[in-house]
């Protein structure tokens, strides 16, 4: 059966670094660094989705500021994820991750470039996200 997940990710915001996180080495894709994230619940509002994974994942309270990008995945032949991905800023830069994740980093945009998945470096590239962190 295909199945398509609807997913939120956030390009967190502190000090002028972005949050990224490693997934944990037994997670699938684990050990790939990503922004934080995760799964909107049936009846959720995506923002809402996002505040709540966000703090499940890091401990983090964020304020969502706008949508950065929508994207699309195949991460199984049978399985897509859509990705809506929303520029966040939070007031500390305090972590405590779950355990859904080994590690984490306030990053520069050369250390994101050096860690994160390409596929999310592409989508960064390709909807200029790195421009707007300096504008913005």
């Amino acid at each position: 059966m295909m199945t398509i997940v609807t997913a939120v990710k956030g390009i967190v915001r502190y000090d002028n670094r972005i949050l990224i996180v490693q997934r944990a080495a037994a997670d699938s894709g684990g050990g790939t660094w990503e922004c934080p994230g995760g799964k909107i619940d049936f009846g959720e509002q995506p923002e809402d989705s996002l505040i709540r994974e966000i703090e499940e994942e890091t401990g983090l309270t964020v304020i969502v500021d706008r949508i950065a990008y929508a994207s699309s995945l195949l991460t199984h032949p049978d399985r897509q994820v859509i990705l809506l991905v929303y520029f966040c800023t939070t007031a500390t830069g305090t972590v405590e991750l779950s355990d859904e994740h080994d590690a984490y980093l306030w990053a520069d945009e050369s250390m994101i470039r050096k860690q994160i998945a390409p596929s999310i470096l592409a989508d960064f590239e390709r909807h200029q996200i790195f421009p707007q962190l300096v504008s913005s």
